[in-house]
């Protein structure tokens, strides 16, 4: 048992990255989704020379999503982060989640985050694209407040376009303060 773990500390010594590191690196898809000013975005393009983190959720979501956006957006405002991150948190629940109660959302956390919405074939399809588990609605909890299965992880791209680490819920900031200098040299 006591060689076991060795074993797995030594492997995770010579992991590059504090989050769950990618085997196989993917480049990021570049669907485009509408921003919350109503205006075409393109996920990847739009964002090139940027450290992107991916983020699938809802507004009226009662626990992770709140957490890993309050997390990201203190970690972010840190010194020595860099400036080229760009967060982009695309709904899972489109009926709800307008441009502008996207945008209210987003804004207890930072006016920089862009907030994406399509039609539920798109969002479904984005969420494949990215490997995400697809969200699935269950029994409502009240019109506020939705129950909705979504994927917990942010997936994280450096400048090149390779999808490089995820963080699942939860990330403790260590780990994102460690990561994000580090992502951010990658071109």
């Amino acid at each position: 048992m006591g060689l076991l773990a060795v074993g797995c500390s030594e492997s995770r010594s010579e992991s590059r990255f504090a989050g769950l590191e990618v085997d196989n690196p993917m480049v990021m898809p570049d669907p485009t989704l509408t921003d919350t000013e109503g205006q075409p975005f393109a996920m990847r393009s739009d964002t090139q020379g940027s450290v992107r983190l991916v983020y699938f959720g809802f507004s009226s979501c009662p626990d992770i999503c709140p957490v890993h956006l309050a997390q990201l957006s203190e970690v972010l405002e840190r010194p020595g982060m860099p400036p080229n991150v760009k967060v982009l948190f695309v709904t899972v629940d489109p009926e709800r989640d307008t441009p502008q109660a996207m945008r209210i959302f987003l804004d207890r956390f930072s006016s920089d985050f862009v907030g994406l919405t399509g039609t539920d074939d798109q969002l479904v399809e984005v969420q494949r694209q990215f490997s995400a588990l697809v969200a699935l609605a269950g029994a409502p909890e009240g019109e506020e407040s939705p129950a909705i299965g979504h994927d917990g992880r942010v997936f994280a791209f450096s400048p090149d376009g390779l999808g490089r680490t995820q963080y699942p819920h939860p990330t403790r900031q260590t780990a994102w303060t460690r990561d994000l200098p580090i992502l951010a040299t990658l071109r």
